[in-house]
């Protein structure tokens, strides 16, 4: 067993006194550069350990923010979806460049008050909310009376509170207009669109039309949540009642990869028959058969500028929604055509 190392034992083996030790540990501006640099590196090499609750104790703050993502019930999602895995590794990554630890939350109900427990208690600094579905009011009053919160999600002008997603109006229309320039007229819809994110994507579709003066077929709206199994039943049922389409937009690379094993199951082909577009570009996009074409939501960079505008926020600087970048992402299963 490594016997661990105490901050009298780093101070001799540094050469400085306990007092510059504890200095340079926390990053105090009165220890010089290179000083701060000599101890951290000893540090690192034997091992040191901070106390952290000691060191946020006296900070008054837990150098933690919080990240919660809401499963809504009967959505069919779980923390497996590739969507939040990869959203979570990106603030994940994000939050241990800045030095803090990330806490996951995960409330299974929308009445879990999971944001304001894990202010309140002091256990986070700050918090990340990844989706705002019937979460739109709680989040106004939430970033009334606490202020260190950031959203992932669509943008509104009844929710002033801080956002960052991609641009899901573009992104919709992008998807869209690559379909219908590919000369398809019959462009089936995947998604909730009483979900904000959603029905921005709608809209996006929706504009997408606009120029080839054609007229929207209501019955092409099928309804989905994000999970990827009971989609993929559903698809074929709508399938089977024989209405005609000729290209899909989905709103999420899940419910593309379930449409793409849905069609070929009922004997058609993909992109030949139904091209398919998906939203999100996870990392299983451009590996699924065929690889998926999708809007890019730039996932990485999000988790970048969430966590960035947190601590802002947190330094009390203001801070105004953003946008990432939203591109397409042209790949086989429209026939990778541009």
């Amino acid at each position: 067993m490594v016997k661990k190392i105490t901050m009298a034992e780093l101070a001799r083996l540094a050469e400085v006194d306990v007092s510059t030790v504890s200095r340079a540990l926390n990053d105090s501006p009165l220890v010089k550069p290179n000083t701060k640099k000599h101890v951290l590196k000893i540090a690192t090499q034997t091992g040191y350990a901070v106390n952290a609750s000691a060191r946020n104790l006296r900070r008054q703050a837990s150098q933690a923010i919080g990240i919660v993502i809401p499963l809504a019930p009967g959505s069919g999602q779980t923390i497996s979806d590739p969507f939040f895995l990869e959203m979570v590794g990106a603030v994940s990554h994000a939050a241990s460049k800045r030095d803090y630890d990330l806490i996951i939350s995960v409330p299974q109900s929308e009445t879990e008050i999971a944001e304001r427990r894990l202010l309140m208690t002091g256990r986070a600094d700050g918090l990340i909310v990844i989706g705002q579905a019937g979460r739109g009011e709680r989040l106004n009053e939430l970033d009334r009376t606490q202020s260190n919160i950031v959203v992932w999600g669509g943008r509104d002008k009844k929710h002033p509170y801080c956002v960052v997603g991609s641009d899901n109006v573009k992104g919709g229309r992008l998807a869209t207009d690559h379909l219908l320039k590919l000369g398809r007229k019959r462009i089936l819809f995947l998604g909730d669109i009483e979900l904000p994110e959603v029905a921005l994507r709608y809209k996006g579709y929706k504009d997408a039309h606009k120029p080839f003066n054609q007229e929207i077929d209501p019955s092409l709206i099928l309804k989905l949540n994000f999970g990827g199994e009971t989609a993929f039943t559903v698809i074929k049922d709508f399938i089977a009642l024989g209405i005609k389409f000729d290209a899909i937009f989905a709103a999420s690379d899940v419910l593309a990869m379930s449409a793409i094993h849905a069609v070929r199951g009922m004997g058609k082909t993909v992109p030949t028959d139904i091209p398919i577009v998906g939203y999100d570009d996870v990392g299983q996009a451009a590996m699924s058969t065929p690889p998926l074409t999708t809007i890019n939501q730039n996932i990485t960079r999000g988790g970048e500028m969430m966590v960035d505008m947190l601590l802002k926020k947190m330094a009390g600087e203001s801070v105004n929604s953003a946008y990432t970048p939203t591109t397409l992402i042209v790949r086989q299963s429209c026939g990778a055509q541009k």
